[in-house]
């Protein structure tokens, strides 16, 4: 069996995952529904960050920030969610 060739652009997607990710966050948060159209949108920005690091390249440095982008927006909107769901209940 041969392996398949490493995609040599998959630290540059994890990147551009990060900031399409924060774009979706800046814009797109409104309400209850944009919040979670924000943490589907990093979640998946996350599972593709975590697998670009995973794999050795001369972009190694833009796959990790784009993995950080991922998460300083997946955690920021799951607290404003709690935040706006808290004060819904209240």
């Amino acid at each position: 069996m041969t392996e398949a060739e490493p995609n040599p652009y998959r630290h540059l997607i994890a990147l551009a995952a990060g900031i399409v990710a924060l774009i979706v966050f800046l814009t797109f948060t409104s309400g209850v529904i944009g919040y979670l159209v924000s943490i589907v949108v990093a979640g998946a920005a996350v599972f593709v960050g975590h697998n670009a690091v995973r794999h050795r390249g001369r972009m190694l440095l833009a796959a990790i920030l784009g993995l950080v982008l991922s998460y300083f927006v997946l955690i920021t909107s799951v607290g404003l969610l709690v935040v706006r769901l808290t004060r819904l209940a209240g």
